[in-house]
């Protein structure tokens, strides 16, 4: 069985060639830990006894750079659970694999701390309401020589609904247990608290139907 170096030094290199979380021992951490504290121990020891010891210096140089590989190993997971987390918090993210059990608490305070904060200073990205189709996508953008058709309405009965035009793509919305993709052009018939804070937003605009020709 490979020493504590060198299985450190094998880490390194499959975690750095991972696009995800390479799978490692699930007491990488704790045994990391022990691993560097006894040969700190064992090179202080030896050059405190004899500070011209070969053996100690020897020690002293494996203990630093199987800090440095440990180090290497540790950021390059912790970005990799940062960028998780945040797609989490966005809503596009997955279950993340190979996670240790620290790890996973990390990930949970991250997810939770982006998403708290997104909703604190744009909660117009963070929209719900009451019931939405089960299915899924605005349709396609109108031709600009036809004039637009607004959507099915996604309210529920009695609502208050506003018609508005998107302005620009963004990221989909929630509506009850369903999203809802906004595309440029797109025409939709939404809640009128949805309606409003997109429309503050600048990703919609109102629109007005005409008022009907009197008939002569």
């Amino acid at each position: 069985m490979a020493d504590h170096y060198t299985r450190l030094l094998e880490w390194r290199r499959e975690e750095a060639a991972a696009r995800g979380l390479h799978k490692l021992p699930h007491d990488f951490y704790s045994a990391t830990q022990a691993y560097l504290a006894e040969t700190r121990a064992t090179f202080e020891s030896e050059l405190r006894n004899n500070p011209a010891s070969k053996k100690g210096d020897l020690a002293r140089q494996t203990y630093q750079r199987a800090a440095q590989i440990a180090r290497d190993i540790v950021e390059a997971r912790m970005m990799k659970i940062l960028t998780l987390a945040f797609q989490a918090s966005v809503g596009t993210g997955r279950e993340i694999t190979n996670a240790l059990g620290e790890e996973r608490v990390l990930f949970d305070k991250l997810a939770a701390n982006l998403r708290s904060h997104r909703q604190d200073v744009a909660p117009y990205l963070e929209m719900t309401a009451a019931a939405a189709p089960s299915g899924g996508p605005a349709s396609p953008p109108s031709p600009s020589s036809v004039p637009p058709t607004p959507e099915p309405s996604v309210h529920g009965a009695g609502k208050p609904t506003i018609l508005v035009r998107i302005l620009r793509d963004a990221p989909s919305v929630e509506l009850g247990s369903g999203t809802l993709e906004l595309r440029k052009e797109d025409v939709l018939d939404l809640p009128a608290e949805t309606a409003k804070i997109l429309i503050q937003a600048q990703v919609a605009e109102r629109i007005t139907p005409a008022a009907p020709r009197p008939v002569t």
